[in-house]
């Protein structure tokens, strides 16, 4: 899933290798800096060592809570960018009467294998993010 938040900084990367390839040592230079960003995110967004990494989420109260890598738990709304699907959601959270810091977050539960948080609790989220209600039984989110 890491490579899912490193994914951007790597296409920007192949594109500029493949332009580079044409135009010599700036362009070179170019690349290295873009392979950095991708290692820089996931590092930071894709392994959760940052403390500002969001590892877990929970709904209480008809509040939405993120805990950082820090141990801190913020109270958090979804941007309007946000997006959501029936197997994965990639969200832009950001802390409650603020706009000056995101969190971003990427939940995946397509199959068994391939998930970083359980199938109920993801459904239980999508429920409570689209109606704005809390399920009877949240669970928190990893």
């Amino acid at each position: 899933m890491a490579i899912l938040c490193a994914l951007p900084w790597l296409l920007l990367t192949a594109l500029v290798t493949l332009i580079a390839s044409d135009h010599g040592l700036v362009l070179l230079l170019l690349t290295t800096l873009t392979l950095v960003g991708a290692i820089f995110q996931y590092r930071r967004n894709g392994l959760l060592s940052d403390a500002n990494s969001v590892t877990g989420l929970r709904i209480e109260s008809q509040h939405f809570y993120a805990r950082l890598g820090s141990g801190e738990e913020v109270a958090v709304v979804p941007a309007a960018e946000s997006r959501m699907s029936a197997g994965f959601a990639i969200l832009k959270l950001q802390p409650a009467g603020s706009i000056s810091t995101t969190y971003p977050v990427v939940l995946v539960a397509l199959t068994p294998w391939l998930c970083n948080t359980p199938p109920e609790a993801f459904r239980q989220l999508r429920v409570w993010l689209r109606l704005g209600k809390q399920p009877l039984d949240v669970q928190e989110t990893q």
